[in-house]
């Protein structure tokens, strides 16, 4: 009879081999370090290296390492400025394995003295560096921050086109006797290179007329790298492009100009793709999307999406041509229709439509537009017909340190809009509507503010057409109510919207794990048909947020304040901003 006990054996010698390691493991040399704290002690442990050598090394082999590691510990002081630094430094034998035991006195250290930077030529350009100097005179003497002060000036003139700059005088002047370094720092940029020759490979679906007016620099302009990282942004942010190198030849450089070149990999020119969701104002949602990128050589592009939910289905077709700056300034023309069947109403609306889009001088994205619709609507029992020739100009700007998750920044938007009886339109309307939001890193959390507010010019709510009254509930203003299921009603208490609106919410969210945060919140608001009339609503609650890898994904139980505390569910999804 036999038995197989290989799997213990084998067991028991490993944990016998680990028990007889363990000591071995645990004998390493060591450095004892005395007399010396904080920034000082740092230093001289990250200069000096033990030497590779065995516990049971010979004390001969260890005293030839003796001279080099003096001389690091010397060296790490002086970068901090402690030139009068002394110290014993001595290999011992300690129990287990030999110790490095260094006893340090550090002296007094060296501050800085005078400070005279002189720059000739083009001193603006170097200011900046020059006003927030890392040195200061009676400061103690930090030879990596002296070093700092050259390396900045430097890289500015790299980053410039001053390829040829030089210190013709770099000193720092010890009189240790004083205890001062006096800094004398003469720093000559010399000529300023200019871009050369701009070379763009050539493709096949793009005209090279078309890329050339993604350029906002030429040959003969001042060399500047910033100007080439904007140029390799604005062809990344295009679309058209999957991969953007934009590379100054600088050792090409002849009669003081810089080669550029500029390499570009297309994108597909077609994507198909489909998506899922899901939010509470809408129900369930299926997205369809086509995308045709660059349709000519000229760079024109087609867009068209089909969106099917419970309470919405749209078809849109947008067609867009890139104009001057094709960066950012583009003319859309786009058709589309739009079928909405809420609690309040139901409305049918085609629409064409032009856009003009770019961004002005202050950096806000401006739009232009002019809509021909035609709406069909039924609310409170009535059956509505509207045709409208609707222009206007909006206008919004977002800025965050996050896109996905911002701990802080804001959103703002203004847009002014309107119809005419005498253009092509079956009533006549002036809309102002605007709407903000802000986020603030507070505690261990964020605040998020809301506010959103419109006003129509017309006479009565029966002349302004279903698409355009206002309504309010629902995710996107007064959690706690459905969506658009709040507005000025009729005398059998139904709503029929209304000429104005005004909505407001604050949220505080935190994390509790990793890819988890709670949020507490309340949002009040309503639509109304007269200022002296209206009857803000206000829901309450708290709830849920996962930070998925597409953005995040919240859910909400809120509480209708003045509806008998009704509780109501809110799933929504997509950026904070």
């Amino acid at each position: 009879m036999s038995h197989n006990n290989g799997p213990v054996v084998n067991s028991l010698l490993a944990a016998g081999l680990v028990f007889i390691a363990s000591p071995l493991l645990a004998q390493s040399p060591r450095f004892e370090l005395t007399g010396v704290e904080g920034l000082l002690e740092g230093n001289i442990r990250a200069h000096v290296q033990l030497p590779d050598l065995a516990c049971d090394v010979g004390g001969y082999r260890l005293a030839r390492n003796l001279p080099g590691i003096r001389n690091d510990i010397v060296r790490a002081g002086r970068a901090l400025g402690y030139y009068h630094i002394s110290h014993v430094t001595r290999f011992e034998q300690g129990e287990d394995c030999w110790i490095l035991r260094s006893e340090v006195e550090p002296g007094q250290p060296v501050r800085v003295g005078r400070i005279d930077i002189n720059i000739a030529g083009n001193e603006d350009f170097f200011r900046s560096p020059l006003q927030n100097l890392p040195l200061a005179s009676g400061e103690q003497l930090n030879q990596g921050r002296y070093e700092q002060i050259k390396n900045d000036l430097t890289s500015i003139a790299v980053e410039n086109g001053f390829f040829d700059a030089r210190f013709s005088r770099a000193e720092l002047n010890l009189d240790l006797v004083s205890n001062t370094g006096d800094i004398q720092l003469d720093f000559e940029p010399g000529s300023r290179y200019r871009i050369g020759a701009i070379e763009i490979q050539q493709l096949d679906a793009l005209a090279p007329e078309f890329i050339q007016r993604f350029l906002d620099i030429e040959e003969g302009d001042f060399y500047s790298s910033e100007a080439l990282l904007d140029l390799r942004q604005s062809l990344s942010g295009s679309l058209y492009f999957s991969n953007v190198s934009v590379t100054p030849a600088i050792t090409d450089a002849q009669n003081e100009r810089v080669p550029i070149q500029v390499s570009l990999q297309m994108r597909p020119q077609r994507v198909y793709s489909a998506g899922v969701g899901v939010t509470t104002d809408i129900g369930p949602r299926l997205r369809l999307d086509y995308e045709d990128r660059y349709r000519n050589r000229q760079g024109h592009s087609i867009n068209g999406n089909v969106g099917i939910s419970p309470i919405q289905q749209n078809a849109d077709l947008i067609y867009g041509i890139p104009l001057r700056d094709p960066a950012t300034e583009s003319l859309q023309i786009s058709g589309g229709f739009l079928s909405e069947d809420t609690e309040s109403f139901r409305n049918e609306t085609t629409r064409l439509a032009t856009s003009y889009r770019f961004i002005n001088a202050w950096q806000w994205r401006q739009n232009y537009f002019v809509n021909l619709q035609h709406d069909e609507a039924e609310i409170a029992g009535s059956r509505l017909q509207s045709d409208l020739l609707i222009g206007g100009v909006n206008l919004n700007r977002t800025r965050a340190d996050d896109a996905l998750y911002p701990n802080s920044g804001w959103r703002l938007f203004g847009e002014i809009k309107g119809a005419s009886e005498k253009l092509l339109s079956s009533s006549s309307f002036l809309q102002l509507n605007v709407a903000g939001k802000l986020i603030q890193s507070l505690g261990p959390g964020r605040v998020l503010l809301r506010f959103e507010a419109g006003t129509s010019l017309t006479s009565e709510i029966d002349e302004l057409p279903v698409s355009v009254r206002y309504f309010s509930g629902g995710d996107q203003t007064v959690r706690g109510y459905k969506y658009d299921s709040l507005g000025p009603e009729n005398e059998a208490g139904e709503v029929i919207g209304g000429k104005h609106k005004i909505s407001a919410g604050i949220e505080y969210d935190f994390h509790v794990a990793p890819n988890w945060k709670l949020a507490v919140f309340a949002d009040t608001g309503n639509a109304f048909e007269d200022f002296n009339e209206y009857d803000l609503k206000t829901g309450v609650g708290i709830g849920v947020r996962w930070m998925s890898p597409v953005g995040p994904i919240r859910l909400d139980l809120a509480s209708a304040l003045d509806n008998d505390n009704e509780l109501r569910l809110h799933i929504t999804m997509g950026p904070d901003l």
